[in-house]
């Protein structure tokens, strides 16, 4: 596979997942809150977690389809892929040493995180600068 090609697999991959996550969030963030155990106290909880867990995923999601399309926007959006992975799965580590074990969901989160970032840093590495 070329490397334009992988990297547009990456970032359609990667905006797959910010939008499946953002779309539950937007339309269901009490369960979804719930399977993460937390409560959502009221409508400005829930007001905060639509929009932080949907639209800002919806958001990343658009802009990293966006920069798929465009090969203009490659590098700058596995730039943004990167970020975006790094600073989930840094804090996802932060949060492993500060605070223990998360289960088999918050491991399991981890991984595809560090998954998706090494993809990222690979397709990115490919592109011609």
């Amino acid at each position: 596979m070329n490397a334009e090609r992988f990297a547009r697999l990456v970032l359609g991959l990667s905006a797959l997942a910010f939008a499946g996550i953002g779309a539950a969030f937007l339309v269901a963030p009490q369960a979804m809150a719930a399977r993460v155990g937390v409560s959502l106290a009221g409508a400005i909880s829930a007001n905060d977690v639509r929009a932080v867990y949907g639209g800002l995923q919806l958001g990343i999601a658009a802009f990293l389809l966006y920069s798929a399309r465009r090969p203009d926007a490659l590098r700058s959006g596995l730039a943004v892929q990167l970020f975006t992975f790094g600073g989930l799965a840094a804090a996802r580590f932060a949060s492993l040493l500060l605070d223990g074990n998360p289960g088999a969901l918050g491991i399991a989160l981890h991984g595809a995180e560090i998954v998706a970032l090494v993809c990222g840093a690979v397709a990115r590495a490919r592109l011609p600068r």
